[in-house]
């Protein structure tokens, strides 16, 4: 008999992660770890946690912070390992790109809960105390074998995302602030870092976007990346507003490297329309993916409700001639429930 997951898995065709299933199954809904609290499987196999019309839609939320920000997989391939994990900011409608594994997020997970010890001393109404989030961080290092002892020696933002790197060598976020930390000092190394997200995640803003501002700053030719940043996705852009994840990044980012282009560039990279044409054109190319990329642009770009529909009905129509089944059942899904 068919588990309620594998029943979503087969509905939707996006297949979940094994080493989430078997989280989840031992640890059940309503579970905190780090700053996650994992939702009941019930909310995720109906599908009630996604907000049609505003979220990425190659995003499924499987957890949340408590604030209206959500732990999400973003799913980029059929294949069952083809994900990230990352935060969906409610307020800018960001993406993060933190872990490229569900066992790499729960190691952050525990760096999270060692690093909040310190706050949870300085602060008396915290609501935990030292002693259970350990307690919590120990739970996942006996039952991934993670390096407990290593991640206690903890003492900055710089080692938090050394760690996360060391783990999870596609670690996005991790990378991204490990290039812009060593820039002026180990050009060499930071640049590797950042190069290292391009080729890996090609639609991520930040990289180009610090070795732009970058060669800026030190009187270089920038423009080319900043012309490639331009034709990265703009929700997935490296932007946050939380500290441990802040790498700089502008909230309107391609609007700011358009200052520096307006003589060459025309267009708005926040037009709809202009986002709408450039998704169809890719259709025309069989480039499928790409046409996602930009038809979740084309979202971001907006708040009006018909235009919201046309997006998502041009986008279904193109997910299912283009063969991308993981994402046409959530975007008919989107569709069903758009208020």
């Amino acid at each position: 008999m068919r588990t309620r997951i594998e029943k979503f898995e087969m509905k939707y065709g996006y297949f979940l992660p094994n080493e989430y299933k078997e989280f989840i199954k031992k640890f059940g809904g309503d579970t905190q770890f780090g700053s996650c609290r994992f939702e009941y499987t019930e909310n995720i196999v109906n599908n009630l946690l996604r907000i049609p019309g505003k979220m990425n839609f190659n995003l499924l939320p499987f957890g949340d912070i408590g604030n209206g920000d959500y732990y999400c997989f973003y799913k980029y391939g059929a294949g069952i390992d083809d994900y990230y994990v990352g935060i969906w900011l409610h307020e800018t409608r960001n993406f993060i790109l933190l872990a490229s594994s569900f066992k790499s997020f729960l190691f952050k997970c525990m760096l999270d809960d060692i690093m909040s010890i310190n706050l949870i001393q300085d602060d008396e109404d915290y609501g935990i105390t030292s002693d259970e989030i350990l307690y919590r961080a120990r739970i996942l290092k006996d039952e991934y074998g993670f390096d407990f002892d290593k991640a206690m020696k903890l003492q900055s933002e710089l080692d938090y995302h050394k760690l996360m790197v060391e783990f999870d060598n596609r670690a996005i976020q991790s990378l991204c602030y490990l290039g812009r930390h060593y820039l002026f000092d180990n050009f060499k190394d930071a640049r590797g870092y950042l190069e290292k997200v391009i080729q890996t995640v090609p639609y991520y803003t930040a990289p180009y976007y610090i070795l732009g501002k970058h060669y800026l700053l030190s009187g270089k030719n920038y423009k080319s990346y900043f012309k490639n940043a331009l034709k990265t996705s703009l929700d997935l852009t490296g932007f946050s507003y939380w500290e441990e994840d802040f790498i700089e990044i502008p909230e309107d980012v391609h609007r700011e490297i358009l200052i520096y282009l307006e003589e060459e560039i025309k267009y708005d990279p926040y037009d709809a329309e202009y986002r709408i044409y450039l998704a169809k054109n890719y259709v025309k190319q069989n480039e499928y993916d790409k046409a996602m990329i930009e038809y979740n642009n084309a979202l971001y770009c907006t708040e009006d409700k018909e235009l919201i529909k046309e997006i998502l009905i041009n986008a279904h129509k193109d997910t299912v001639e283009g063969g991308l089944l993981y994402l046409s059942r959530l975007i008919e899904s989107d569709l069903k429930h758009l208020r």
